[in-house]
């Protein structure tokens, strides 16, 4: 589904444009990211304590069910309340995480065409349906998706600086390597 089908859904009335263009295509960049990328720089650790690119991948396949998930309940439910999702106290994360990158990436496309048609066959009344996060407080169905982006953008980016270290450390430069440290030990699904 392109964004200029969704003109007319009560997605694009409930979102604004660049919002529902972000949530067609951001995750598409992945591949633009890994493409040149050898197996040992999509599959291995730069760091033990961080995910891999192939681990990052997964955790973006898995939060896509997680986020239907989450919406489903704030639709049927009256403000429900949801913890920070960590993938180490997911089991379906380490099956996620099994399959290969190739397979994760058809399974991420097609979840967000789900999630598209999800939201664009949504009753207008339902974006203004409530949940409450953990850390980031009481939002509407339109909030949660506007995070959703956000903490993809931010795994996505997290990707990118992988690639650009592998490259980096092939090169045996890795004084151009961005590196930013983290700020508090205490942040929601954007820590992962």
């Amino acid at each position: 589904m392109l964004p200029s089908e969704l003109t007319n859904s009560n997605f694009s009335m409930n979102l604004h444009s660049h919002s529902v263009e972000r949530f067609c295509n951001q995750h598409k960049t992945i591949k633009n990211y890994i493409d040149d990328l050898p197996p040992e720089a999509i599959y291995n650790r730069l760091s033990q304590d961080r995910f891999s690119i192939h681990e990052t991948i997964a955790y973006l396949t898995r939060y896509q069910h997680i986020f239907m998930e989450r919406i489903n309940r704030i639709v049927n439910e009256v403000n429900p309340y949801f913890e920070i999702y960590k993938p180490d106290l997911d089991p379906e994360f380490n099956f996620t995480n099994a399959k290969t990158t190739g397979s994760l990436l058809h399974e991420l496309y097609r979840l967000r065409n789900d999630l598209m048609l999800q939201f664009e066959e949504m009753p207008s009344e339902n974006y203004a349906r409530v949940g409450t996060h953990a850390v980031l407080g009481r939002m509407n169905v339109s909030q949660w998706i506007e995070f959703f982006l956000l903490h993809e953008s931010n795994q996505l980016f997290k990707i990118f600086k992988m690639a650009g270290s592998f490259w980096s450390m092939e090169l045996g430069k890795n004084d151009n390597v961005i590196y930013l440290p983290r700020l508090s030990e205490y942040i929601d699904e954007l820590a992962v």
